[in-house]
């Protein structure tokens, strides 16, 4: 479903990303991980149209991506939903999920879509009419990832989203990751809960200074000795 041959990605001038290769199979959960800083994000912002390599090649669904903007790599049939939730905080959780379906303007559509998050996270049903703001860091969580099922994608990137969650909430989101995919939906996920991402992944990449170090299934990887050593403190 995606392939990515030998990208280059950097800041002004500046590389981040080194020569990364990886594809992504229809129906899989993919994990890309590793410590921070070396440039997990900068890929995900890469195949979602906010950057663009500087050489290598990026091909969705049969389609060359690479140099595409970013609305439309939505209209493909990818969504992003960025590290940190980037919610508009004054608005309300409702207005903040429309903003993921503004591709269509047919209200049976967006009505059908809307319902569908809600089966997925039914607190947020309830939450309709709080601002964002006043959500706890997994609510917030729920509405990033919501947000992201509004243009309902084929294909979903999730960048850290267990990030400033409470530990309760954190099996919630991966078990809602789970079904996410049960749906349909094939799964790129970036992930600093290494074991977490590891049990629900087909496949993973580990990466290092913008460079991959090592690939395998979520199995092979976490009986991994450097997974281990310097993920897992074994």
């Amino acid at each position: 479903m995606l392939s990515v041959e030998k990208i280059k990605l950097g800041y002004n001038n500046i590389p981040v990303i080194h020569d990364v290769s990886f594809r992504v199979e229809k129906g899989e959960i993919v994990s890309l991980i590793g410590g921070n800083g070396n440039g997990k994000s900068t890929i995900l912002k890469g195949l979602s149209g906010i950057m663009h390599p500087s050489s290598g090649s990026i091909v969705f669904n049969g389609q060359d991506i690479t140099t595409a903007e970013a609305h439309k790599v939505v209209a493909l049939g990818m969504s992003h939903v960025p590290e940190g939730r980037r919610l508009f905080p004054s608005l309300s959780v409702y207005k903040n999920l429309l903003l993921g379906a503004y591709l269509t303007d047919d209200k049976n559509v967006i009505h059908d879509r809307l319902e569908y998050v809600y089966s997925i996270f039914p607190i947020l049903k309830d939450r309709g009419q709080q601002k964002a703001s006043t959500l706890s860091g997994g609510e917030q969580q729920m509405v990033a990832i919501g947000r992201g099922l509004m243009s309902k994608p084929r294909f979903l990137m999730l960048d850290e989203p267990s990030w400033g969650i409470a530990p309760k909430l954190v099996e919630k989101i991966f078990e809602v990751i789970e079904e996410i995919r049960k749906d349909g939906v094939t799964i790129l996920l970036v992930e600093q809960d290494v074991q977490e991402a590891l049990d629900i992944s087909d496949r993973a990449y580990v990466i290092q200074t913008g460079r991959v170090a090592l690939e395998g299934t979520g199995k092979e990887l976490l009986s991994s000795e450097l997974i281990q050593k310097s993920f897992l403190g074994l």
